[in-house]
């Protein structure tokens, strides 16, 4: 039986890795991989990750940017898996670069493949940030129209990659991403965007792998757009969510004031119609239970120990400078207080 070529872009990244890691472990493909060899908007170094898998694929290293290079890649390829993107809070801060990697780089995907004598399938990871702001409204649904939040570039670069698909004469399935959570992240300034109310539905970086290998052999995918979300058992209010993580952290839950948090224009809900890819791939191994264990296995010793010794205010200011939503209440920069708060009166009513 002949074994399935297949591409996979993105490979070194978050979700990429975790698909690549059972792309190998199931052995019966063929896999190309395609990728940066370093990214220096976000100072990777992929080549020392790629030497882990150098015998069992091949890698050809280029960027979604060149259209030759992204044709090189997609030649002879039976299922191209299309994950590579620069994402926030990149994608954010260089703007452009988020629209020609996303945007024109699925273009370039969709060109190549449009010129093969026997044509890949095509599956993309796509985002639920275009459906916006829903904290008044977390049940989300695949029908509900694109609504991105003020600010987030981001989605708008996968909002205009998916009508890109969708226009084409491919045989095309999209999976919009939810919040997928490494147990390996670190705190990040983009956790001060999240507002505290939100209804998040994760879903772990090792059962999103698994999914877009299952959707590989699925036929029934062809032509359809699904979230990809965790299930019931991955549903939390971010408060919640962040309270927990300090805890594992060795912090105090209280510790950061909700003042320092945005209160508006992020994205996430609860998947209403995630029930429908799950009877498809069978992908929700896990869920938050499962997530905080690992996420209490990778927490080092020593950064346990460190915030036993450190005094709770140095912790407390170290954490506030990342608060971008503060940095614009301290600037007075209108756009962002109106971006994260609404209105500096607004910002005043919140506890500090």
């Amino acid at each position: 039986m002949t074994r399935k070529k297949i591409l996979l872009t993105g490979a070194f990244g978050e979700v990429g890795i975790e698909t690549l890691k059972e792309l190998v472990r199931r052995s019966n493909y063929d896999i190309r991989v395609f990728d940066l060899k370093y990214d220096s908007l976000n100072k990777i170094n992929r080549k020392k990750i790629a030497k882990r898998y150098i015998k069992q694929i091949k890698v050809i290293w280029g960027d979604l940017r060149n259209y030759d290079e992204v044709l090189t890649a997609v030649n002879e390829i039976d299922v191209v898996l299309h994950i590579g993107a620069l994402i926030p809070p990149a994608a954010d801060k260089f703007p452009e670069e988020a629209w020609k990697i996303n945007t024109g780089g699925t273009e370039n995907i969709i060109k190549a493949i449009e010129v093969q004598n026997k044509k890949p399938r095509l599956i993309y990871t796509s985002s639920i940030s275009v459906y916006g702001d829903r904290i008044k409204n977390p049940k989300i649904r695949v029908g509900d129209p694109f609504n991105p939040s003020m600010g987030d570039k981001y989605s708008v670069t996968k909002i205009e990659a998916e009508k890109l698909i969708q226009s084409s004469n491919l045989e095309w399935t999209i999976f919009r991403l939810t919040a997928i959570m490494n147990p390996r992240m670190k705190i990040q300034p983009i956790m001060f965007h999240l507002p505290l109310d939100t209804s998040l539905e994760i879903c772990r970086n090792t059962d999103t792998g698994y999914a877009l290998v299952q959707a590989i052999e699925c036929d029934e995918l062809v032509g359809n757009i699904y979230n990809l979300s965790g299930g019931e058992k991955c549903r939390i209010i971010a408060r919640d969510y962040l309270k927990a993580n300090f805890k594992i952290f060795g912090l105090d839950p209280n510790l950061i004031p909700e003042n320092a948090f945005a209160t508006r224009n992020f994205h996430c809900g609860y998947y209403v119609d995630g029930d429908i890819l799950e009877e498809l791939l069978h992908f929700q191994r896990e869920g938050l239970k499962e997530h905080f264990d690992a996420v209490k296995e990778c927490v080092l010793t020593s950064l346990k120990l460190a915030t036993k010794i450190l005094p709770k205010r140095v912790i407390k200011n170290y954490l506030l400078r990342m608060s971008e939503p503060l940095k614009a209440i301290k600037r007075n920069d209108e756009d962002l207080i109106k971006r994260f708060y609404g209105t500096r009166e607004e910002f005043e009513k919140l506890p500090k």
